[in-house]
């Protein structure tokens, strides 16, 4: 029978044993709460010090971890499409993350940039914070810096298409010095209005690769 250890974050993170209604939690903040089940080990790493890394060789038990996070804001608050994108946001940070820097193994040693287009600026930020998080959890070097490009570039790459805007932006990051050739640009991106999937490209030395 697998061990379960539950994690919760609010604003600040603390131990309980279930997550469950009980005499300390009512039914209304058991439904705030959003849980996922990751191993001991994936634990460890993304919870140093809450959670305990498995022996190296093995257990008698299987733990697993139950990490649970509080919803800041009751439901309904936020859009369906915000909602949908913020609850999944850390596995797909992370697969992102990992398909980002797996992909090319010349750049280890590249700073990275992390530019996010979606509609909402608040959920927006949000994703850029969390591709960051997950890029520096693979052992990158990411920088706050944000490429720009002049008003003339915006002006053009706003009546093409995404499929066209993505690379022709890259293109001129490079030509503009914006992306030296150290840097990597992992750029998340969402490609329709109604879609809740965040995609994702690579822009290095002015050639753009998507990933997802």
């Amino acid at each position: 029978m697998p061990a379960t250890l539950l994690v919760s974050f609010a604003f600040l993170p603390f131990l309980t044993a279930d997550p469950a209604p009980s005499l300390l939690r009512s039914k209304a903040r058991s439904r705030r709460l959003e849980c996922e089940h990751i191993s001991a080990l994936t634990g460890s790493e993304q919870y140093p010090g809450q959670i305990i890394a498995p022996r190296p060789r093995g257990e008698f038990v299987d733990r697993t971890a139950l990490v649970c996070t509080e919803r800041i804001l009751r439901p309904g608050l936020r859009n369906a499409r915000d909602e949908a994108v913020l609850r999944d946001l850390d596995a797909q940070a992370r697969e992102l993350a990992v398909a980002a820097t797996s992909t090319r193994e010349d750049l280890a040693d590249h700073t990275w940039v992390v530019e996010t287009f979606y509609p909402g600026a608040q959920v927006a930020w949000k994703i850029a914070f969390a591709a960051k998080n997950a890029l520096m959890a693979q052992g990158a070097s990411v920088s706050d810096r944000v490429p720009m490009l002049a008003a003339g570039d915006i002006a053009v790459l706003t009546r093409m298409s995404p499929a066209e805007a993505y690379p022709a932006a890259c293109k001129r990051y490079h030509e503009l010095g914006s992306l030296g050739e150290g840097d990597a640009l992992l750029a998340v991106v969402s490609r329709h209005p109604r879609e809740t999937t965040l995609h994702a490209g690579l822009c290095v030395a002015g050639g753009w690769t998507w990933l997802r």
